[in-house]
């Protein structure tokens, strides 16, 4: 990946640098306060100096996007509805993480579901999405019912006294996400997964872990591809795969299935040999935030003689209907072993990855 030049940081300074936005409208409240009441984060220590270009994501797959030094455009979310936001290129930005913090538990616990609930849900939007977030926040409280209320709501979430997003929806995903956490089966929210906050010129940001793809170049078929395949989520089947070894390459953040906007984050390896299929995630690359290797939180695998898994008949691209599923505390390296296959055979491999180092 290339990164930006100091061209483009020249542009981009002078067309955006100070556009105000605000989730979308500003308040009087110091930003330094804003980010101040936050619940208890942890500093994540990054070499050099990071930049950051803060966008509106005009596709509608988030509420912003975020690109770094490496030109990697990343999803990013609104985290304090009150707050303004400042778009355009920003350094001297800081990073801070949820991980192991358990006032943060039910908002890691949806981000690390947050991809599944949309590709079980093509309706679901980045609208439901924005608004769950805000209401996990506890600061500033935030309540969908009383949203008529507020003064400062973005007209992409709620305009001309309507809201722009399923309100039932969001109600469903909330009680979904108290009734997990009520029940004590929240592990993996509280120990593996979390989310980044950036503290910025403008209000806080927040980034979940990215997730990757297999991408096997000409085996592979984009999800957006598959006709009657109603989804709006990216990712690859690759196949048909004859007996043999093959090595795939693993891309984060490939939006739209688009290698040149993704980051390489390591491999896929497969060895399929009498009946029996090896499947190794393999991570290779290192993090552009602190030089040290990317890891993988979660997998999911699925291999079997149709292009993807399917639900009732109808195909999936849903993580969790893939067949293969563990998480992982943070390993560089994982491997499924699928028995009793035969004849051509597809693979789909998914991963939720982080890319930063915490300094506790």
């Amino acid at each position: 990946m290339k990164a930006l030049t100091m061209r483009n940081i020249a542009a981009l300074t002078f067309i955006a640098f100070f556009i105000f936005l605000s989730c979308d409208r500003s308040t009087n409240v110091e930003l330094e306060e804003s980010f101040e009441i936050i619940k208890e984060v942890t500093p994540i220590s990054v070499e050099g100096n990071i930049q950051m270009n803060l966008q509106r994501d005009r596709n509608e797959n988030s509420f912003f996007t975020v690109t770094l030094n490496s030109g990697v455009t990343k999803e990013a979310w609104c985290v304090e509805w009150n707050e303004a936001s400042v778009e355009g290129l920003q350094s001297d930005i800081q990073f801070y993480s949820t991980q192991g913090k358990k006032q943060w538990k039910e908002l890691n616990y949806f981000m690390s579901i947050k991809d599944g609930l949309m590709e079980q849900d093509p309706d679901l939007t980045f609208r439901e999405i924005q608004v769950v977030i805000w209401s996990l926040m506890k600061n500033p409280s935030f309540d969908v019912d009383k949203i008529s209320q507020y003064k400062n709501i973005s007209s992409d979430i709620y305009d001309n006294g309507q809201p722009k997003f399923n309100v039932q929806k969001v109600k469903d995903i909330l009680g979904r996400v108290h009734s997990q956490i009520q029940s004590g089966n929240d592990i993996r929210s509280l120990l593996k997964y979390f989310v980044i906050f950036i503290k910025n010129k403008g209000q806080t940001i927040m980034m979940g872990a990215e997730t990757a793809f297999a991408y096997g170049d000409s085996y592979a078929t984009c999800f957006t591809d598959f006709a009657n395949l109603k989804n709006n989520r990216w990712g690859w089947s690759n196949g048909g795969l004859g007996e043999g070894e093959y090595v795939f390459d693993l891309y984060a953040g490939a939006g739209r299935c688009n290698t040149s906007k993704g980051i390489l984050v390591g491999k896929i390896i497969v060895k399929y040999l009498d009946g029996t299929t090896k499947v190794t995630y393999k991570i290779t690359e290192v993090s552009e935030f602190t030089n040290e290797f990317y890891k993988l939180m979660a997998t999911h695998l699925y291999v079997g003689n149709n292009p993807l898994p399917d639900k009732f008949g109808i195909y999936t691209v849903a993580p969790g209907l893939y067949g293969h599923t563990n998480t992982h505390d943070s390993v560089s390296e994982y491997t499924y072993t699928i028995n009793d296959l035969s004849g051509d055979i597809y693979i789909v491999a998914h991963a939720d990855v982080n890319g930063f180092s915490m300094e506790f």
